[in-house]
């Protein structure tokens, strides 16, 4: 039992920090740094907002598709949450699912207050390669 309440402790602690880190590093991006700003020839910050799903697919400003993706994130947030805790019962490892779960509530908060997910790090190299923007809670949720 003590295990048990251990691992929930765990996890619990392991999806604060996410969501924190997340947080905090959005607040500061739309809030005091002046983006964009190249950092070196791989890492520059800018600011975009995406109103679709990963790499920016189904980003449109119809606020009924925006909507309707947002509600199909959120259940299957729920879902993978679910199936999470009917993992944690029979006793498996489930941190992937915790770092999914926790990205997700960030992204979704996003949603909710900005009207789409804040993604401001960009990787790249030069003209020839280059990351879509992401964040802190995507990188969880990969």
């Amino acid at each position: 039992m003590k295990k048990r309440i251990g691992m929930i402790f765990g996890y619990g602690v392991v999806s604060l920090a996410v969501i924190a880190f997340d947080r905090i590093s959005k607040w500061y991006a739309i809030h005091t740094w002046q983006l964009p700003q190249q950092i070196n020839q791989f890492l520059s910050f800018e600011l975009m907002y995406n109103r679709g799903i990963s790499w920016g697919l189904f980003h449109s400003a119809s606020n009924c598709l925006f909507t309707t993706v947002s509600f199909i994130i959120a259940a299957v947030t729920i879902a993978v949450a679910v199936l999470a805790i009917q993992k944690f019962k029979t006793g498996e490892w489930i941190g992937g699912e915790v770092l999914v779960v926790a990205g997700s509530i960030s992204n979704i908060i996003d949603r909710v207050i900005y009207g789409g997910v804040v993604d401001f790090i960009h990787l790249s190299y030069g003209q020839h390669w280059s990351w879509p923007l992401f964040n802190v809670a995507d990188m969880a949720i990969v």
